[in-house]
């Protein structure tokens, strides 16, 4: 991907400063909380060996409250700020936090938010309330966790060797592009949709904190790189993204990229593209995504150990019944590392969901996984396979 130069970021930082930010005087900013909750329960299929046991049964959650502000400009501009509250997670307790101005021009974002490498993206449609084929954080930590047990220790190394190494992680498993910037603070700046065509664009100083803390200040530029420290800086992120309709069918097409300049190699640049395709036609929704993730042991040595490559896909096909729908989706991905060894996944989802209320919605699904680790110094590729049925309840407010 071709990095936009410095002018560009500056350019975009001027036109930022000609828009007038006069407030009118009837509009104080106006709050409101609103969010979501998911609660899943999950009958897990896994198999037990080498002294570990998988669980059966999971009880998972994914959830958020968000706060949002926003207040109208006398020039008719929308000022406002979002803060995202994890309900769920103990690490990243408060997620996104940014402010936004918006207008007839487009949108500008400042702060700790995904860029247009992923707010831009065109995926597979969803069709389990609270599932997303794309991905999916109630199901996916189960079947990592498990495929890390299984997989490991496979190359003769002691256990020890082997603990904390992640055979499947985020990557492996979902077309999101979040794993160079995440939600570090940036600037995005985003046009309006001209004749179905949107261009958007985003900088990130660098990804000291991925979580979006309160600044970017701390990176380092020493042989080794600390826990908590930048690893890559000067981060762009570009996307372009249409949409229109022909004879009756509705189609989007996306394409983004995100690359960096990793501060202690020069050589190496992390790089991640993504192409998506959609169509709808009547009741019917047909989506799907590829994307392409390169170097991301520069980024995360602990979880892309030696990954030189990994692409995955996923699509999935959903039919609309009036409040239900059913669908039928596939993730898949290949990676190949520079020690020589490889890693494959593939994941299957059956299931619909229906509207129980204005908000409510209950889901089912089926899953099925299977996950290959060949070792370096091994023969042979070995598998497993993890199968999980399940239930939703889903919330949004």
């Amino acid at each position: 991907m071709k990095i936009a130069s410095i002018s560009t970021i500056l350019s975009a930082l001027a036109a930022l400063s000609a828009v007038p930010l006069h407030a009118a005087s009837a509009e104080p900013v106006n709050i409101t909380i609103g969010g979501y909750f998911t609660q899943s329960i999950q009958l897990v299929n896994a198999p037990n060996r080498r002294g570990n046991n998988i669980e059966d049964e999971v009880f998972a959650q994914d959830g958020e409250i968000h706060f949002k502000g926003k207040t109208t400009l006398a020039n008719g501009s929308e000022l406002g700020f979002r803060v995202e509250l994890e309900a769920s997670e103990s690490d990243d307790q408060i997620d996104e936090h940014y402010l936004y101005l918006k207008g007839d021009w487009g949108k500008f974002i400042l702060g700790a938010e995904n860029g247009v490498g992923h707010l831009m993206q065109v995926r597979a449609p969803r069709f389990v309330p609270g599932l997303k084929m794309f991905d999916n954080r109630v199901t996916d930590d189960v079947y990592e966790e498990a495929y890390d047990l299984l997989l490991n220790n496979l190359d003769g190394a002691p256990d020890e060797a082997d603990a904390n190494v992640s055979i499947i992680d985020k990557a492996h498993m979902s077309t999101k592009l979040e794993h160079i910037s995440g939600d570090a603070n940036k600037l995005t700046f985003m046009t309006p949709r001209v004749g179905g065509l949107q261009l958007g664009i985003s900088f990130a100083p660098n990804n000291a904190d991925t979580g979006g803390g309160q600044n970017n200040a701390g990176h380092t530029r020493g042989s080794d790189v600390p826990d908590g420290q930048a690893t890559q800086e000067d981060i762009v992120e570009l996307g372009v993204s249409f949409k229109g309709m022909t004879n009756g069918i509705g189609y989007k097409f996306s394409y983004t990229g995100v690359e960096g300049d990793t501060v202690t190699n020069d050589a190496v640049k992390p790089k991640s593209t993504s192409t998506g395709l959609a169509l709808q036609y009547g009741d019917w929704v047909l989506g799907g995504n590829i994307s392409v993730y390169e170097d991301l042991h520069e980024v995360n040595l602990v979880d892309y150990v030696d990954s030189e490559k990994i692409e995955t896909v996923s699509y999935a096909l959903k039919y609309n019944m009036g409040d239900s729908n059913v669908g039928i989706g596939m993730t898949e991905s290949d990676e190949t590392r520079g020690d020589a060894s490889k890693t494959s996944y593939e994941e299957m989802m059956i299931g619909g969901g229906t509207k129980l209320t204005e908000g409510v919605s209950l889901g089912y699904y089926y899953t099925k996984t299977e996950a290959s680790y060949q070792a370096a110094i091994a023969a042979d590729t070995t598998d497993d396979e993890v199968s999980a049925y399940g239930i939703t309840l889903h919330l949004r407010f």
